[in-house]
């Protein structure tokens, strides 16, 4: 794996994250929305921009709303993809959720994407419902998972 810098999105980034959105999903979101997130200073939104070397590789958005964060979008750029950044980003959403003292991480994601399902269920996250026919292209179902911050598992042994 690559040396990868997460920082906090700048709007000197949008061109590179609107191209990454463009070759990363079939109903992209534009410059401008990218742009209204990256420019929020009300600390409901957090945007972090991976870099390898010089390169803009992929980004996530993040809102934060009532004590709970919810992962909008994770988007890698096709040449960057399969090199761990996805994790690394999705790591980086983790922390920072963490460090604001919230309580659950909510995301969905595409039921035949499989790959990016294997990713979040590696990283703590659940299945925990479904959207019915959520995405317009090809009826697609959307899947629920959330992950419980700052849960800690007890186990306790009760001989009697």
């Amino acid at each position: 794996m690559q040396d990868i810098e997460i920082r906090q999105a700048k709007l000197y980034d949008v061109p590179a994250m609107a191209r990454i959105e463009r070759e990363s999903f079939d109903s992209p979101w534009s410059a401008d929305e990218i742009t209204k997130d990256v420019a929020s200073n009300d600390g409901s939104i957090y945007v972090a921009l991976a870099l390898v070397g010089e390169e803009r590789a992929g980004y996530a958005d993040m809102r934060i709303i009532t004590g709970e964060s919810q992962i909008y979008n994770i988007a890698i750029a096709p040449e960057f993809r399969r090199q761990g950044i996805g994790e690394a980003l999705l790591a980086h959403m983790i922390e920072k959720s963490e460090e604001l003292g919230l309580s659950l991480i909510t995301l969905e994601v595409r039921s035949g994407n499989e790959a990016a399902m294997a990713l979040y269920e590696k990283m703590g996250f659940k299945k925990v419902g479904s959207r019915p026919g959520y995405y317009a292209k090809g009826s697609e179902d959307a899947v629920l998972m959330d992950k419980v911050l700052g849960e800690t598992e007890i186990n306790i042994d009760i001989s009697i």
